[in-house]
Order: structure tokens, then C-alpha cells, then sequence
């Protein structure tokens, strides 16, 4: 019945204009993921394993830059061994201090010198909530296709302040005449270089869209660093779809491959929210809408799926404010007044692991610039 019902996709293409993308076919919607139950079946043997307790920089870089021009939060990443570090076994992302002037906080964000490109990722983690954290753990295109948002974002988990959900998210975009999309602006080849059109399922910085959200645990602001118990965080990317579950059941065959991912009963305090999402390209018009892009301008290496066929690599940061609505900015003296009690809060990750398909093993680890 739900097949029956998916009638034709019409997206806003970079190339102009309405354009209609064929009804998908049944063989065609065929998914490792059933789309009614969340249910993935399969073959996954461990590719990776992160390791998180020896010196943070083995596995990642650390960034230095502010927040000022990206999110436009209070955050400023600094490298001084306070705001990234190791601590019995696991990696810790921490608001650590005031900044200079009382007007950012800073902070820490990582990015992993390795590159993935498909694959089954978990990442078990304790969240920072409250005090207008915005911590987030997410894949970022390697440059493939020229700068954010052309070579693509995976957003696995987003979340800020006191809601009781996570986000998951993805982001393309296209190279366009202005800071818009069409027929605001025209598609321009220019790899999103200064002007582009960003196409993400979330369509407001508010994180409130409902598209992408999946519920997570309650959560309840009084003082101190709240966070949320510790929760493993799974996305599987495989060609044209991405899903994300929290906490789903696993099944293992006696060689310790993953054969099956299962959501977990939802819960009553979800209120009828579900604790997983997905997203296939087909049925997902702000994906559809960079094909015209990638084939005009990448036509010698864009798949049908791009940006998501080529290597992106792990991101892990709090940012504290800058969403819309939140009360405090980059350069805001409520960095420190309103926003100023995430100095403390941590991100604490205990495991990241890369499983891939046992039949796709090539595919699994994308040198820089696939």
C-alpha cells in the first residue's frame, strides 16, 4: 500500500524549473532497509575501530578556527588540551572555558584523518544537553565536488538545549549565481565557491523540522551539565540511502559479523516518535535536486547518488548557540551571561566503529579527493 502510493517526486531541479523525477519502480525501491519496520538485514564485518584512548591526534585532527563564519555560535575551537582529551578509555569534546572578552566559549571539534565512503557506522556516546549546547556527530564530505555544501553533509545526530530528540540530517547543494537557489539564482559550475544553493533536508537552522527527527530520551534542564544517558547511534550509508537508528537491537552469526539492525520498541514517552529515520535518494527532493548539478558540471565522476558516493569523514563538535532562536551568537555578550553555564559540558564518545557489507569490502575506506 505504501508503494502503491508514492505517485511521482517533484523537485526544484539546479538547472531550472520544475522537473519531474520518474515514479520509482518496484525493483527499484528495493531496499537493504525495509521501509515500514526499519529492519536491515545483512553481512557486516568490522572495517575500523577508532581508537579512542590513546592521544586524540592518532585519530583525528583537531581544529582551530571560530564559529564565527559557520554556524555562528559561541564556539571557539581551540587545540590547548582542554577541550579535546582522552579520559579512561574514551574520547571527551568539552566547552572548557570563556573565550577573551566573555563574548565566545571555547570549545572543541575533531575530524578524522581517515576517509569512509559507505558503510555501517556506531558510535556510542554520552550527549551534552541544556545550557544551549548544540553537540552534534556527523560525516563531512572530503571536497570531491568543490566546498560545503557541494561535497555533501551527513548529519547522524544533531540536538540542542532541552529537547528530548535527535536530527538526522543531510545536506547538498550546488554551485549558483548568488546565495540562493533557483530561480532566485541560476546554477553556476564554480564548485560552490562564495555563492551556492544549500539543499538539505532540514529546511530551518531552528533543528525543529520534523522530517529528520527521531526521539532519543527526556530531558530535563535544571542546573549543572545535564547530558543524556549513553546511547549507540547508527547509521547505515549504502548507494542512494541513509538511515540512522538510536539504540537498536543487534543480532550477531557466530563469526561476530552484524547480520541485523532492529529498532527498539518505541517508548511512551516518545509521544509516537519513532527512533529511526531514513532518507532514499528517490523519495527525498532536496537529494534529487542536485542531480542536474552533478551531471552538468561532474558528468566524468558523479553517481546518480552524489554527493553521497564519495568520502566523507567523521566530525565530532559542541557548538553553543547560533541555531535560530537561540539566545546567544558568536561575538554576544550572552556567550557568557545566558549561554555561559556549557562551560563544562562534554561529549563523551566510548566507541566509534566502520562496518561494511562482507561482498563490498573495496568500497569501504575512500582515499582524500574520492
Amino acid at each position: 500500500a505504501m508503494l502503491a502510493a508514492l505517485g511521482e517526486v517533484t523537485v526544484t531541479s539546479a538547472a531550472g524549473g520544475l522537473r519531474r523525477a520518474a515514479s520509482p519502480s518496484l525493483s527499484s525501491l528495493a531496499s537493504s532497509v525495509n521501509m515500514s519496520t526499519g529492519v536491515l538485514h545483512g553481512t557486516f564485518v568490522l572495517k575500523k575501530r577508532y581508537n579512542l584512548s590513546g592521544s586524540p591526534e592518532s585519530e583525528f585532527e583537531i581544529e582551530e578556527r571560530s564559529d564565527e563564519f559557520l554556524t555562528h555560535s559561541c564556539s571557539n575551537y581551540i587545540n590547548d588540551g582542554s577541550t579535546v582529551f582522552t579520559r579512561d578509555g574514551k574520547l571527551v569534546i568539552k566547552v572548557a572555558s570563556e573565550g577573551t572578552g566573555g563574548r565566545s566559549l571555547n570549545s572543541g571539534r575533531v575530524i578524522s584523518k581517515v576517509s569512509h565512503r559507505y558503510g555501517l557506522f556506531m558510535f556510542s556516546a554520552k550527549v551534552p544537553k541544556c545550557n544551549y549546547v548544540w553537540p552534534a556527530i556527523w560525516l563531512l564530505g572530503n571536497g570531491r565536488y568543490g566546498t560545503w555544501p557541494c561535497s555533501g553533509e551527513i548529519d547522524v545526530l544533531e540536538t540542542v538545549h532541552d529537547q528530548s530528540f535527535g536530527a538526522f540530517n543531510i545536506v547538498a547543494g550546488y554551485g549558483s549565481s548568488a546565495i540562493a537557489c533557483y530561480p532566485q539564482a541560476q546554477m553556476m559550475c564554480n564548485k560552490c565557491q562564495r555563492t551556492y544553493c544549500t539543499s538539505g533536508t532540514s529546511t530551518t537552522r531552528t533543528l525543529m523540522s520534523p522530517a529528520g527527527q527521531y526521539f532519543v530520551e527526556p530531558t530535563v534542564c535544571t542546573t549543572g551539565n545535564a547530558s543524556w544517558e549513553e546511547h549507540t547511534f547508527v547509521l547505515n550509508w549504502q548507494p542512494h540511502e541513509l538511515t540512522t537508528w538510536v539504540d537498536p537491537v543487534l543480532s550477531w552469526d557466530i563469526h561476530r559479523s552484524l547480520v541485523k539492525v532492529e529498532p527498539k520498541a518505541e517508548q511512551a514517552a516518545a509521544d509516537g516518535m519513532p527512533t529511526w529515520k531514513m532518507y532514499r535518494r528517490q523519495l527525498t527532493p532536496t537529494w534529487l535536486a542536485v542531480g542536474d548539478y552533478m551531471q552538468r558540471c561532474f558528468a566524468d565522476r558523479a553517481a546518480a547518488d552524489a554527493p553521497f558516493d564519495s568520502g566523507f569523514k567523521i566530525m565530532l563538535n559542541i557548538a553553543v548557540g547560533g541555531w535560530g532562536g537561540a539566545p546567544c551568537m558568536w561575538g554576544a555578550d550572552t556567550c557568557s551571561t545566558t549561554c555561559g553555564g556549557a562551560v563544562g559540558s562534554e561529549l563523551i564518545i566510548s566507541d566509534i566503529s566502520v562496518w561494511g557489507k562482507s561482498e563490498n569490502r573495496q568500497n569501504l575506506q575512500a582515499p582524500d579527493g574520492m
